[in-house]
């Protein structure tokens, strides 16, 4: 399961979230990004949903919570999935949705079954450009869910090796905009930038460093150097 390669479009990496999620929501995605990808079925021009079953074993393991638990914690999880929406940018527009149809806890089995939005697998599946692939092992050792974020928006510009973002656009794909904690620089810089760098560089597959683009003295955007690590395969 860690070896499972997560493979999506660069739309979805940086939908604007409204909400920010916490570090078990964004591995329950990124699991079920895995999955589907691992299967490797192909889909009708419908994009039928496709259910992804999991040990509650092997769920509490992946999301570091007690087995004794996971009934409680998985809903709690569950719940939260559906009710957060994002936005992503398209050709003609824009579209909003969940992640998930469903989720459901099999008491008698131990077993865990959800249904990823059919919305979302064109954005996987029967991708021929501007996608970026990792393995998941690469966020399942992240605390802080920023890190897994910015480590994705990073991860797709490994091969160019350095990428801009502006503060504005990456509060809104953090979903951090509307949070009275982060309209301070200092604790964007601190909170996020700081713990994600110090946690992608010791546990992911990518080196990455930051300087500050400032208008005045204002910080207007950060600019990141991406590395990837040698002997690290990814």
């Amino acid at each position: 399961m860690r070896n499972n390669l997560v493979v999506q479009s660069n739309a979805l990496i940086e939908a604007h979230y409204r909400q920010e999620y916490t570090v078990q929501e964004q591995r329950t995605v990124l699991w079920l990004i895995s999955e589907i990808h691992k299967e490797d079925y192909l889909l009708s021009k419908n994009y039928p949903n496709k259910v992804i079953r999991i040990t509650a074993k092997d769920y509490a393991d992946l999301m570091e919570i007690s087995v004794r638990n996971v009934y409680r914690d998985a809903q709690k999880i569950a719940d939260n999935l559906g009710s957060k929406r994002f936005t992503i940018q398209t050709e003609s527009g824009w579209i909003n949705f969940g992640w998930i149809s469903s989720m459901e806890y099999k008491n008698g089995e131990g077993i865990i079954e959800a249904e990823i939005s059919s919305k979302i697998l064109p954005y996987i599946l029967d991708l021929k450009n501007k996608f970026t692939s990792f393995k998941l092992e690469n966020i399942l050792y992240l605390k802080s869910s920023h890190a897994i974020k910015l480590y994705q928006l990073l991860a797709q510009y490994k091969a160019i090796g350095t990428r801009e973002i502006q503060i504005s656009d990456l509060r809104s794909i953090l979903g951090i905009e509307n949070s009275s904690t982060y309209q301070l620089y200092g604790n964007i810089k601190s909170k996020i930038l700081e713990i994600s760098k110090r946690e992608i560089n010791t546990k992911t597959d990518l080196t990455i460093s930051y300087f500050e683009v400032k208008k005045g003295r204002k910080v207007v955007s950060i600019k990141f150097k991406i590395t990837q690590k040698k002997n690290v395969k990814c």
